[in-house]
């Protein structure tokens, strides 16, 4: 038996057709767009497939295959199939080629200008191929495009401007081109408007046009003048004479050229006038402004500002304006639209806030029945128009435990203002708060109110104040009541400090109001003016108060804290916290009164020439100085003053005879020529060097003078007042002659400082 021969197998080959097909079936293919091939095989199912040249005639089980295209794909595919012994024949081939560049859309207009209620065609193609569909863009964005507005063949109708692109893509989405490069689609805007505009500078005297727009994009502008093309590129622009048209474009738009203006500048220069002239414009003060124009009627014009309105014309010559801010104005004027003058001159308007005026009272402790002045000052060296108001302080009845706090009334000879700036306040008789302020112009500009100055009366009136201790100095830390006095239910007590004019408080803050009482402990800061205000508006007498250091074993000077009566007795002391002090020697308008240390300073019946500032001084030591003012009675007044008219009638009388004197002297010399038998032995003339220039000096410190001659038979000889001596004051080292302390002289000076009650208090 034979063994078995080696197998044999046997192939049939088939007439099923095969073929290649793409998908998608494009004819250009470009790198990475991701194909199908399929090989197709007529008749009969369960077929592997080969493919080559890529898989090597590898069999598979898959008609299908992908590739994501590069350049090294491109080639001739073709495939066979089999099936069990059976097999086709290969497959024509099909050729792939695959390109390395990325395609670009390519973006086409009929026109860059849309016209006005119209639209215009775009086209996008990719390298005349006819296998892409495309996407639109807009600024951008995507622009959607809609069967009203897409043609065939990748083809739009778009009627807003803006720049566009536009890009292909694969109807499977697979793939996308490169967008094409951007195309402008300008739309045509409205027709702008040439109109004149203020200079942004107030120093240049020129004309500006503006091209105005429409508010939209961001504008380039054009110009024309004379129809010629003009340089300037810019929204304004600097104009002389002549034939002015614009038109604007931006990235979407381009309008059309403005109508065109004739601008014809006029040679007459305006003037501005400031109405009133005032050097100084205060905040809401009201003004006028007028443009003076020489030629043509007021009629013809209308007239442009700035730069308050920004170049709005008003057929009005005047700008009245509530001053609020500084700035520079000027105008000019127009006339038949575009023929116009240059600019004014500049007025340069400084806006201040109201002025404060400063009222001054002179003097503020003035004697009874003396008048007193108050200036508002302040405001003299500024414009001139003011007129001033004067008002009294009202204490206000709401607010009575506050403090301060008044009402003002206007007094009655200022309704209408005073044209000075002072007035006179005849004979007070109580305290009282004054304030002014001044006002110009029509409506009345007002400046602030002053702060409050008071007129201060020592003299108890139907409100009274007392102290107690019943002094005007007192030691650091004393307790002090003051009481208010009179037929009033309630009160409150005031102060005014040295240190802190401004600031009076109510004795509810600096101390304790018990019932019409307020009593406080002394500290730093109180030397001051106290005085009662009641309810119903009435204030007291004013009293000062001052405080010393006791620190270092201080002294005080113990005086009657209330005017004295003339003729009454007066007692002076001093002491220091613990007691009253022996050996203390007492001055007078800083002058030494007693040469002997003693206890007291006893006057038995004081008058006017014992006012005045007293202090006292104790082994080193020195109080304060206080005022010691004396109440004049009527007859005293008349009494005290009749030496004095006595002794002004005696000077006189002096001077009326030596001049009879001289007079016949001198007719008695001319006679002595012609009769030289019965010459007297008279002096021929008056020697100049014999004359003397006698003063005298009265108690009240008047000094009077009168030229007498030589003679002493023709006078009498009127001896000075021994008062002006001076006096020894043992507390310094130095010589002195003895002095009558009953002759003493005594200095009516002004008061000072407010702690001392006399003064100005401003």
């Amino acid at each position: 038996m034979t063994t078995i021969s080696n197998e044999v197998t046997i192939n049939k080959t088939v007439s099923n057709r095969v073929s290649v097909t793409s998908q998608p079936n494009w004819s250009q293919i470009y790198r990475d767009e991701r194909i199908t091939l399929r090989c197709e095989i007529q008749g009969g199912t369960d077929w592997t497939y080969e493919w080559r040249p890529t898989n090597g005639n590898s069999p598979s089980s898959s008609e299908y295959m992908s590739i994501t295209a590069t350049e090294s794909d491109s080639g001739d595919y073709s495939c066979m199939g089999r099936r069990g012994y059976e097999f086709t024949g290969w497959s024509e081939a099909f050729r792939l080629t695959v390109s390395s560049d990325e395609p670009r859309a390519t973006l086409t207009a009929e026109n860059s200008i849309i016209p006005a209620g119209g639209s215009v065609t775009l086209s996008c193609s990719v390298d005349g191929s006819t296998d892409w569909e495309f996407d639109w863009f807009r600024n951008g964005r995507h622009y959607p495009a809609s069967s009203g507005n897409t043609k065939p063949g990748g083809t739009i109708r778009v009627s807003e401007g803006g720049k566009y692109i536009c890009r292909g893509r694969r109807r499977d989405l697979s793939f996308y081109s490169k967008t094409s490069e951007a195309v402008t689609i300008q739309k045509a805007g409205s027709k702008p408007t040439v109109i004149l505009n203020p200079s942004s500078s107030l120093t240049e005297d020129k004309i500006h046009l503006e091209c105005f727009m429409q508010k939209g994009p961001e504008w380039t502008y054009e110009w024309r003048k004379n129809n010629l093309d003009y340089n300037p590129t810019s929204r304004i622009i600097t104009a002389e004479s002549g034939d002015y048209s614009c038109r604007g474009k931006s990235d979407n738009l381009l309008t059309q050229w403005s109508d065109v203006i004739t601008l014809t500048i006029s040679p007459n220069k305006p003037s501005l006038i400031l109405q009133p002239n005032w050097s100084q414009i205060y905040r809401g003060e009201e003004i006028t402004l007028r443009c003076e124009i020489q030629g043509g009627t007021e009629y013809d014009w209308t007239y442009e500002w700035r730069p308050t309105n920004r170049n709005s014309p008003t057929s009005s010559e005047y700008m009245s304006i509530a001053a609020t801010d500084s700035g520079d104005y000027s105008c000019r004027g127009i006339r038949g639209g575009f023929s116009l003058t240059s600019w004014s001159n500049v007025i340069k308007i400084t806006v201040s806030s109201p002025p404060q005026p400063v009222l001054s009272v002179s003097p503020s402790w003035p004697n009874p029945g003396a008048s007193v002045t108050l200036s508002c000052e302040g405001l003299e060296l500024q414009s001139a128009g003011w007129r001033f108001f004067w008002y009294k302080a009202v204490p206000d009845p709401s607010k009575l435990n506050y403090g301060p706090s008044y009402t003002y009334e206007l007094l009655p000879d200022s309704i209408t203002g005073t044209e000075q700036n002072s007035i006179i306040i005849n004979g007070p008789t109580q305290t009282a708060g004054y304030q002014c302020r001044a006002g110009r112009g029509e409506p009345k500009f007002y400046t602030r109110y002053s702060e409050v100055k008071f007129i201060w009366s020592a003299d108890p009136g139907p409100a009274a104040l007392s102290v107690n201790p019943d002094r005007v100095q007192h030691f650091r830390s004393d307790s002090v009541s003051l009481s208010c006095e009179g037929n009033f239910t309630e009160w409150r007590v005031m102060r005014f400090t040295e240190t802190r004019q401004l600031s009076y408080f109510t004795c509810f803050i600096w101390g304790t109001m018990t019932g019409s009482t307020c009593t406080f402990e002394l500290y730093y800061y109180n030397n001051g003016v106290y005085w009662c205000e009641s309810k119903s508006g009435e204030f007291s007498n004013a009293v000062n108060i001052t405080e010393q250091d006791d620190y270092y074993n201080g002294i005080i000077l113990v005086s009657p804290v209330h005017p004295v009566t003339e003729g009454d007795p007066v007692t002076l002391s001093c002491r220091n916290k613990q007691q009253f002090l022996s050996n203390v020697f007492f001055y007078h308008n800083d002058k030494l009164i007693n040469n002997d240390g003693r206890e007291k300073l006893n006057i038995s019946a004081v008058s006017k020439s014992d006012e005045g500032f007293y202090k006292c001084k104790h082994s080193g030591k020195e109080s304060p100085r206080s005022w010691m003012s004396v109440r004049v009675t009527l007859t005293s007044s008349v009494s005290s003053s009749f030496p004095v008219l006595l002794i002004v009638g005696s000077v006189v009388g002096i001077v009326l005879i030596i001049l009879i004197i001289v007079l016949i002297l001198l007719w008695r010399c001319r006679r002595s020529r012609d009769l030289s038998s019965k010459r007297v032995n008279q002096p021929d003339s008056i020697n100049p060097a014999s004359a003397t220039n006698h003063e005298v000096t009265q108690n009240d410190g008047s000094v009077y003078s009168s030229l007498l001659h030589g003679d002493t038979s023709l006078y009498e000889t009127i001896p000075l007042n021994r008062g002006n001596e001076r006096i020894h004051d043992p507390t310094e080292e130095s010589d002195y002659a003895n002095a009558n302390p009953g002759n003493r002289k005594v200095m009516v000076g002004p008061p000072a400082g407010l702690a001392q009650g006399k003064g100005n208090a401003n």
